[in-house]
């Protein structure tokens, strides 16, 4: 018995792989000014996957992974019928990833098929003011005692300054 379950496991496994090598899938994207055009192709094993589990729902991620310190991300919502997607960048310089993928029920985004572009070097601008502090206004005590009582009288010397 243990030597028929190790022959089906093998016979299993050589369909599987052959399977997937009939079957495959692809990514690809072409970079236009400030849009990426995409068209993508998932095996079936994997498209029945998201569509008996997952509603169907695959997903488009642009991240920038410039490794700055900043955040922009888009996610487009698509399906497994469509093949292909439109997406606006969300930067215009710097490293975007781009994934395709489904989310599973606890929220975790996996991952199918990805790009890498390089925008070129991002420009950081450099804020206005360095130190926030240093444009104190002359009346900051004032202002801050009146957004604190919000028009509101409320007994403290603003009622004495009246009645003299």
């Amino acid at each position: 018995m243990k030597r028929f379950l190790s022959w089906l496991g093998l016979l299993l496994k050589n369909y599987f792989v052959k399977s997937s090598d009939e079957d495959p899938s692809s990514f690809v994207c072409n970079l236009h000014s400030g849009v990426i055009k995409c068209n993508w192709k998932i095996r079936k094993g994997t498209k029945m996957l998201i569509d008996s589990n997952f509603n169907s729902a695959l997903f488009l991620r642009v991240r920038d992974v410039s490794g700055d310190g900043t955040n922009a991300s888009l996610t487009i919502e698509t399906t497994t019928a469509r093949s292909n997607a439109e997406i606006s960048l969300p930067v215009d310089n710097g490293r975007v990833l781009l994934e395709l993928g489904y989310r599973t029920e606890g929220g975790d985004f996996i991952t199918l098929e990805y790009i890498l572009y390089d925008l070129g070097v991002k420009k950081v601008e450099a804020p206005k003011y360095v130190d926030w502090f240093q444009r104190e206004s002359s009346g900051i005590h004032q202002e801050m005692y009146e957004l604190g009582r919000r028009s509101f009288a409320i007994g403290g010397s603003e009622d004495h300054m009246i009645n003299f």
